[in-house]
């Protein structure tokens, strides 16, 4: 990260010399603020990118795509901030355009040489011995996937049989022909049996040791206490964990307890820190626009449907969790009342989800005598999503997230089946994949619960930004409104 920044701050002091020249860099404090600046923002981009995860492994085309969408987010943060300095002395464009180039080139490069540094030192570090305990039938698969992922973390010694009948010629041939990327590995070989297992270890150099347990078999709990009682480390694969379907597996301490712990989505407590930081300061400043809303909206609120300007409603939170959700009241006061009787003549009535292109319960909202709908207050309130403003309080009490799966009433809570229930395995935001997908144009509930799903599985923090400036983009368009 620190090389990164450093690429930067060259690449914009070369674009500024090719547009002003070197003698104007002394002159011109306006430039140093923003290099400043952009190794902040560039360092911010990295964090919420998570720009060098799994670095050492990817390969050269994902290392491309990665520093491309870093470098259009730098470009984005960087105009920002030369627009918010109303700096006129200073063109953006014409220092970006060289300079963005230099930085893509000189950045790349730098990945690349210093991945290969970090291999290589991993390969000279390279003194941990491995031996691979597995059985005749597994061989081939998991010394393939185990030699492609190794990236120079160990030095396998041998294949250990754990076969009750050991077939070593087949176990041989099973070894050959492995490759490596494009170049075969043919010095890996059955070194012993598991009869012979322990003279092998007692009299060889081994520190570790990978025990691929069989589905069919129980744990050889009293082989891996002997083993582990040499001092050798004992890494146990437990395969008959590959059949569950989660994308999330760990091995966790809990309560006193080895546990193996799976979950639709993971968040480390880095990520969960920054989203929280995230909502706070969007919570803030959410909640200061609601303020100046309410003193616009209220009295129209008031003055078309007289009685409470915001409306509270009970909904399910995180795993079930029930708190009082807060919104501009965009209904007449006797909506919820009527909601059964709506539903019912719509044939909504056992949906688990309702909507509707012309509800009469939205204050201002009538059909005209040539069959058009007038829309009222209620309903320009609900198109610019301006109800929604009062959940930024449920986010700063931490009820709610900016992003996330948006909370059901309890009565549609009531009537989830058990696999629609997991789109709540994460806490409510005040938008979410489902809404920039298409907001009120998707009728089908089932399509609702696959992207929320989606969104949890593959949650990141940059994946919350996209969906925030598609928000920003489909309240704009009106996308989806109804």
């Amino acid at each position: 990260m620190t090389l990164d920044i450093l690429c930067l701050e060259v690449s914009l002091i070369l674009g500024f010399a090719m547009h002003f020249g070197f003698h104007m860099l002394n002159k011109n404090r306006v430039f140093w603020s923003l290099c400043i600046a952009a190794g902040f923002i560039d360092l911010m981009i990295m964090v919420l990118m998570d720009s060098y995860h799994n670095v050492i492994r990817r390969d050269i085309f994902v290392e491309l795509r990665m520093l491309a969408m870093q470098i259009m987010y730098l470009s984005i943060g960087m105009v920002i901030f030369i627009f918010m300095m109303n700096e006129e002395n200073m063109d953006v464009f014409d220092l970006l355009m060289p300079s963005l180039p230099f930085y893509g080139l000189m950045c790349f490069n730098m990945r690349v040489m210093w991945r290969e540094q970090l291999r290589h030192r991993l390969h000279m570090m390279n003194n941990t011995s491995m031996l691979i305990l597995a059985k005749t039938d597994r061989l081939r698969d998991l010394i393939t996937r185990m030699v492609n992922h190794n990236y120079g973390s160990y030095r396998f010694v041998g294949v250990a049989l754990l076969d009750d009948v050991p077939n070593i010629p087949l176990a041989e041939e099973c070894l050959s022909h492995i490759k490596y990327g494009d170049t075969e590995i043919n010095d890996l070989h059955v070194v012993t049996t598991r009869d012979n297992l322990i003279q092998y270890l007692v009299s060889s150099w081994v520190d570790e040791i990978y025990l691929d347990t069989p589905t069919d078999q129980n744990l050889p709990v009293e082989l891996i206490n002997e083993i582990m009682g040499m001092g050798i480390t004992v890494h146990v694969a437990i395969n008959s964990m590959d059949q569950i379907e989660a994308r999330n597996k760990n091995v966790e301490w809990l309560c006193g307890q080895v546990t193996f712990t799976t979950s639709l989505g993971y968040v480390s407590g880095r990520d969960l820190l920054l989203k929280r930081i995230m909502d706070i300061i969007g919570g803030l400043v959410g909640s200061a626009i609601t303020v100046l809303l309410t003193l616009v909206l209220g009295p129209m609120i008031y003055f078309a449907s007289p009685g409470p300007i915001f409306f509270k409603q009970q909904r399910i939170g995180e795993n079930g969790r029930k708190f009082w959700m807060y919104k501009f009241r965009s209904m007449y006061l006797d909506a919820e009342k009527r909601k059964m009787e709506v539903a019912a003549s719509t044939g909504q009535q056992d949906e688990l989800m309702f909507k509707m292109e012309h509800d009469p319960r939205i204050i201002g909202q009538k059909q005209l005598p040539n069959g058009k709908w007038k829309k009222g207050i209620g309903g320009w309130i609900r198109d610019l999503s301006l109800d929604e403003f009062p959940q930024f309080f449920n986010v700063l009490k931490g009820d709610m997230s900016l992003v996330g799966t948006r909370p059901p009433t309890v009565d549609e809570w009531e009537r989830y089946k058990p696999y629609h229930r997991g789109r709540m395995s994460t806490k409510p935001g005040i938008t979410g994949l489902w809404q920039v997908s298409g907001r009120s144009k998707i009728r089908d509930f089932d399509k609702v619960v696959q992207l929320d799903r989606e969104y949890i599985e593959n949650w990141s923090l940059m994946l919350d930004w996209k969906i925030i400036l598609r928000t920003f983009w489909a309240v704009f368009t009106r996308k989806g409104a109804m």
